[in-house]
């Protein structure tokens, strides 16, 4: 695995009046001295580190608005405003070479861009990404969590939260246990651990990941068992809902894998068993089916017989009507022409009278014409004045030709009524008839030939019914049968789930943990020896274990191993610790899993009461490591002038008095 080493840092603070200030701090490989007194500027070396590589959660900054540095870093320095401030860092990990630039005031302090040069070539590179330090798509190509994994060569990983989802680890959840800050992080061991991704057991977690170890495979196991009980469910709820659907549909219900339905009329079966009783009862219809269909043929022929003899009768009394009628017709038009005929002869009986009296009062002239009765030529008429060619028959004439034709209308007028009480003789029998035999349809319909074909319906009915069941039943076997692919899914994921269960509930040690776990604890125990914790009590030392009863943490089962001493003596036993990590990666990289980065950032531990004596042995542990495998940095201070010699030649940077500020006036722009 590839390691963290920081070359470069440089702070530019840009004010009015064209002032420029900043600090260029470089480090190398091994350990690096950060030297001087306090509230200069040592802890804003460490910061810009932190910052730089977009740690500052790990300083307690969890908001942008948030600044971790002081106020000379963005607002105001020596009385002048802070116009623009920004740093550059530059970091390998051993292979590439990279400067991180980044905003400390303004609204891009989300943002950093990053180029494949040192400090000293960055103004003349062009090519530059940008990346997102905080937010959405942090783990995305455009997000420095995903950029900084890939340069350290750490996979991206997630591992299971408290409230049961998957969170990716993220990068200031390892940095706790490389870098020591100054306020808080000496309280405990992973003090500064973010804890507000939910990750659980953290602390423990990222112990794992670092350290290369197989149990961490466990969380990843964990991880796999969850997903699969989460198809688990997925396929239960789906497997349920289809085989409520089909309880509903078919009024059944389950007996482990076999579809049972109960029938209203016959009892439970097995659907195959049910499926069988459908179609040997379609087939005992079938049979019955076509014995009612020779009596429905039967049937209908008389049925049909009645109906056509029906139509002939119906069509011969609408024949006898309609002749009735005509007859009643030419009845009326004699009656009428007898009624004229008889106003005829009242008329010419009139006329007669007439006649009489001329002959008798001695009338000069008609009555009619008023043309004179004597005295005329014998063309006129005696009683109008009508010619003679004109002339109609006399009275008496034409009472006798009427009389006549009266007599014969009324023979012919006796004829037609007697044809016409004939024909409404021959309706009625027809009508009655048509009664007769819709009565008679109606008695067949309703006794014989209407149960019959009641039957055969009904029959017809219920065996279409029973074949729409058959293919009903069918469908839903088959989509029951269907499930069974599903549950064999469910089945196998269950069977996958209990492995895995077992995997981690079996868990025990793995030769390469227990190696990794005895190195960490034996290097502590030299190093808490070294550092003179625990001084005549080396039984105690002897007792101390390091496992994940206490997230890896050194503890001893009697005691509580931060209450049995000083406060220094926790600085001791923390400082013991990172350096037995950093000891045990170095020692067993190569042959391990571990992804340690191989690099330590201790702000001020003498801060924490810890002795120059202490100091100077701590020192000498790390100068043990081997330097051109890690990077330690450490700041502190001390004001005997033996100690400065002593650690001179770990200088990286010094404060050499109280006013030796870490930022210092560079140039002015009109220069």
């Amino acid at each position: 695995m590839k390691n963290l080493i920081i070359n470069n840092l440089r702070y530019r603070i840009e004010a009015n009046n064209n002032l420029i200030y900043g600090a260029d701090i470089p480090f190398k490989p091994g350990l690096n001295i950060i030297w001087g007194p306090n509230s200069l500027g040592k802890t804003s070396i460490i910061t810009g580190i932190i910052y730089g590589l977009g740690l500052e959660k790990s300083l307690g900054i969890f908001k942008l608005n948030q600044n971790p540095f002081k106020p000379e870093f963005y607002s105001k320095i020596e009385g002048n405003n802070i116009i623009k401030s920004y740093l550059f860092l530059e970091i390998s990990n051993g292979e590439k070479t990279i400067t991180i630039f980044r905003h400390l005031k303004g609204e891009k302090t989300n943002i950093v861009a990053v180029k494949d040069c040192t400090i000293s070539e960055y103004s003349n590179v062009e090519r530059f990404e940008k990346y997102i330090i905080e937010g959405d798509g942090v783990f995305t190509e455009s997000g420095f969590q995903n950029y900084i994994f890939d340069f350290l060569g750490l996979p991206i990983l997630e591992v299971p939260s408290y409230d049961g989802d998957n969170v990716k680890i993220y990068f200031e959840n390892l940095a706790p246990l490389f870098f020591v800050e100054q306020r808080a992080g000496w309280s405990q061991i992973q003090a500064r651990q973010i804890t507000r991704y939910n990750i659980r057991d953290v602390k423990s977690v990222v112990f794992e990941y670092l350290m290369g170890f197989d149990k961490f495979d466990l969380h990843l196991i964990e991880l796999e068992r969850k997903k699969i009980e989460e198809l688990i469910k997925k396929r239960k709820e789906k497997l349920a809902s289809k085989e409520e659907n089909i309880f509903i549909i078919s009024n059944g219900e389950a007996d482990g894998k076999e579809l049972i339905i109960t029938d209203k009329s016959s009892g439970k079966y097995d659907i195959n068993e049910y499926i069988k009783l459908l179609r040997r009862k379609y087939s005992i219809k079938s049979i019955q089916n076509k014995t009612l269909t020779e009596s429905k043929e039967q049937t209908q022929n008389n049925e049909n017989g009645l109906r056509e003899n029906l139509k002939i009768i119906d069509y011969q009394y609408r024949r006898s009507i309609d002749k009735s009628n005509n007859l009643h017709q030419e009845i009326r038009g004699y009656e009428n022409y007898i009624e004229r005929i008889q106003s005829n002869k009242f008329k010419n009986k009139q006329l007669k009278k007439i006649e009489e009296l001329s002959l008798d009062l001695n009338i000069g002239t008609c009555p009619i014409c008023e043309q004179p009765l004597v005295g005329v030529s014998d063309e006129e008429c005696i009683l109008c004045h009508t010619t003679t060619k004109n002339r109609i028959s006399t009275p008496s004439q034409n009472l006798n030709f009427l009389e006549d034709e009266e007599k014969s209308f009324k023979n012919v007028l006796r004829s037609k009524q007697l044809e016409y009480r004939k024909e409404l003789q021959i309706s009625q029998d027809l009508k009655d008839k048509i009664k007769t035999t819709e009565k008679l349809l109606e008695h067949q319909t309703d006794t014989f030939t209407g149960k019959i074909l009641t039957n055969y319906r009904n029959n017809v009915i219920e065996l279409d019914n029973i074949f729409k069941n058959i293919e009903k039943f069918e469908r839903i076997k088959e989509r029951w049968d269907e499930l069974n692919v599903l549950r064999d899914e469910i089945l196998e994921n269950v069977g996958q789930s209990t492995q895995l269960k077992s995997k981690i509930d079996s868990y025990s040690n793995s030769d390469s943990d227990s190696k990794i776990l005895s190195s960490i604890k034996n290097h502590f125990k030299n190093n808490v020896r070294e550092l003179g914790l625990f001084k005549a009590k080396e039984e105690l030392i002897n007792k101390i274990k390091i496992d994940s009863t206490d997230n890896y943490s050194p503890y001893l089962d009697s005691f509580d191993i931060y209450n049995i001493s000083s406060s220094s003596d926790n600085v001791r036993i923390i400082l013991s610790y990172y350096m037995a990590l950093l000891q045990t990666s170095i020692s067993l990289k190569e042959k391990t899993k571990i992804k340690f980065p191989n690099i330590l950032i201790l702000d001020e531990p003498k801060q924490q009461n810890l002795d120059n004596k202490s100091l100077i042995s701590c020192i000498k542990l790390f100068e043990e490591i081997p330097q051109t495998n890690s990077q330690v940095i450490l700041t502190t201070y001390s004001e005997n002038k033996q100690d400065r010699t002593k650690f001179l030649k770990y200088f990286c940077y010094e404060m050499k008095h109280d006013k030796d500020y870490l930022l210092k006036r560079i140039i002015s722009k009109s220069k």
